[in-house]
């Protein structure tokens, strides 16, 4: 009985150094985008990357990118832990001439802008790109509701050329119909029939001419009182 019991402990005691634990490593690269090997093995990415899930204990990397010397570390990786590698490429000569290489740091206003060199597609903005051969490129940056910017620039050897783009957001052309109503009024008269008696003028519109007769009769009774007078 107590054998089995030791037993038990010693396998319980055992399970953790049994189960295999996992970590995480972050690689990092100047320039970027050296290809990332672990143990021989291409993961698939390149760097600056996070590479997660590695098993626990010591492992092989190895960088790679053309006009470069290979880099390559061990390193040990822990349970639940992030392990870094962070390194500055050599580059390599040639037969006929020493490798040239530039970079490009391109910014936007505003930012997370699709940026393209000479028509293929590098990230968004804020970016940076390294390894870039001596030459005329053309830099395009897209973002949607903005127009386009476009820009021819030079790169030399050792040099850092920086890229900074405007957006000017995109027009849109947009009627307002506007409707006054006019109000129209219309002073409408109506005539109307008087009912009020009209009053008769007088005395009367024509006068009546005084009769002949009468003035004969008054000047016969002045010459009478003359008469009368004298006697």
């Amino acid at each position: 009985m107590r054998l089995l019991v030791c037993m038990v402990l010693t396998i319980i005691l055992l399970i953790p150094s049994l189960a295999s634990g996992t970590g995480n490593i972050t690689v990092s690269s100047v320039p970027s985008g050296a290809t990332i090997l672990i143990d021989g093995i291409s993961t698939g990415t390149t760097t600056p990357t996070t590479i997660r899930g590695v098993t626990s204990g010591s492992h092989y990397i190895l960088l790679q990118l053309t006009g470069y010397q290979d880099y390559s570390q061990n390193v040990i990786v822990n349970d639940n832990a992030t392990s870094t590698v962070s390194i500055t490429l050599i580059a390599t000569a040639t037969t006929t001439a020493q490798v040239t290489n530039g970079s490009i740091q391109v910014e936007s206003n505003p930012s997370n802008a699709a940026v393209f060199l000479n028509t293929e597609y590098q990230g968004k903005t804020p970016l940076t790109l390294y390894n870039i051969t001596h030459g005329t490129y053309r830099v395009l940056v897209q973002k949607i509701g903005y127009q386009d910017w476009s820009d021819r620039i030079s790169i030399t050897s050792g040099a850092r050329t920086d890229v900074y783009a405007t957006l000017q957001a995109e027009a849109t052309d947009t009627t307002i119909i506007t409707t006054i109503a006019t109000a129209i009024t219309v002073k409408t008269t109506v005539a109307k029939t008087s009912t009020a008696k009209v009053p008769t003028p007088w005395p009367g519109g024509t006068p009546t001419p005084a009769s002949s007769l009468s003035a004969m009769a008054i000047i016969g009774a002045v010459c009478f009182g003359l008469v009368v007078l004298r006697k």
